[in-house]
């Protein structure tokens, strides 16, 4: 992971290093997409695609194999039988 250090100034605002805005082919008047993670912020280029966007972000949710995807969602299926009937 490249890091950097950048200073905020009294209005709040950052300035991108420039071969960080390069390599991400990041525009002027280009949204960017702020998420806080405990007490860290993660800056990214907003996406116009959602499914872009949100790839990954369950990662693991419903098991680290597919195995384990494959029980969760056999457990998940009886429970619609089960109320549903």
């Amino acid at each position: 992971m490249e890091q950097v250090i950048v200073r905020v100034s009294s209005k709040r605002q950052i300035t991108l290093p420039a071969a960080i805005y390069k390599r991400l082919g990041i525009q002027p008047g280009q949204k960017l997409l702020l998420e806080v993670q405990g007490d860290k912020i993660i800056l990214s280029p907003k996406t116009t695609s959602y499914t872009e966007l949100l790839a990954g972000s369950v990662k693991n949710v419903y098991g680290r194999t597919a195995k384990e995807v494959d029980a969760y969602v056999r457990k998940e299926r009886e429970t619609w039988d089960r109320t549903h009937s």
